[in-house]
């Protein structure tokens, strides 16, 4: 009797560790299939890991410096705030004792346009198309499964020369993300507006849905950086401070939750493009379109 109780044991223990197995493999599974069909080339899936991992050792040292963004907002105060916090809290920065300033974050809107016209139509077509599907996502694996169409379409149709730097983007917005969804779950993302009243219950990861579904999924800032930024910056220590900019701008747009936002940046570059304003008064829509998220830009009697 008591040989066949203890036999009894055993076998509901294997059956739990079986389970226990199988649900970890088929997540496991379920990850990379998903990367296999992502199908990025190795050293651009190197990169996006790069950030997610830079994202990973800034939050969690951020969550140990206690910063509390509830008052989160568009204003150049916090903007200033945000970023400095995230630099203080970057392992890349304090491994390399690299100094970035805000002037790093920031492109003149003629230096911008030069580099947009540097760019392809079909670049250009499919950059609209990245930001397009980023705010039609409803969640991590809904973004993920429209970037990996978008991935496909971009080896059918775009010149291989041309495809570095719109796989750049899309990996940075897939690794980056599923990043947030783990830090997320993991309750160590910065309170915000969107996000304090999660941060009062107990997540689990089993809790559906989740912050990045609700309101953030709007990358206009970390799109256009990639898109219009040097493909290979030159140096060791160039390249991870480029890794932290481009971190330090998706995290920023994350917490702000800027969804609904108006391409500013989009809007620029058809005004200098179409020729229908003097560059300078593009300039002067620009930079009020970045104050007040509004394109208001009549065309001069």
């Amino acid at each position: 009797m008591k040989k066949n109780r203890q036999l009894t044991v055993l076998v509901l223990l294997s059956l739990l560790l079986c389970q226990c197995s199988k649900s970890e493999f088929e997540e496991l599974t379920l990850d990379e299939e998903f990367e296999q069909n992502a199908n990025f080339p190795t050293y651009i899936a190197e990169y996006g890991k790069s950030i997610a991992a830079e994202l990973r050792g800034t939050v969690k040292n951020l969550h140990k410096m206690g910063v509390n963004y509830s008052d989160a907002n568009k204003t150049d105060a916090f903007k200033e705030k945000f970023y400095n916090d995230f630099y203080q809290a970057s392992p890349t920065i304090i491994k390399t004792r690299s100094s970035v300033d805000m002037t790093q974050m920031q492109i003149s809107p003629k230096e911008f346009a030069e580099r947009l016209s540097n760019l392809t139509k079909i670049q250009l077509d499919f950059i609209d198309r990245i930001i397009k599907e980023c705010d039609k996502s409803t969640s991590y694996k809904d973004l993920a499964n429209r970037l990996i169409s978008i991935n496909k379409d971009i080896y059918s149709n775009v010149p291989e020369i041309q495809q570095e730097r719109l796989f750049t983007i899309t990996a940075v917005l897939y690794y980056g993300m599923k990043e947030v969804q783990y830090l997320e779950e993991q309750g160590l993302m910065p309170v915000t507006p969107q996000n304090k009243i999660k941060h009062l219950r107990i997540k689990t990861r089993s809790e559906p849905g989740g912050g990045f579904g609700d309101s953030c999924r709007s990358f206009l800032a970390t799109v256009w950086v990639i898109a219009v930024g040097e493909p290979t910056p030159a140096g060791e220590i160039v390249a991870a401070v480029a890794t932290v900019i481009v971190g330090g701008i998706l995290l920023y747009e994350v917490v702000v939750c800027a969804s609904q936002t108006i391409d500013c940046a989009a809007k620029y570059a058809e005004c200098v493009n179409t020729g229908s304003l003097p560059s300078w008064k593009c300039y002067d829509c620009f930079r009020y379109c970045q104050g007040q998220h509004v394109w208001d830009c009549p065309r001069p009697y």
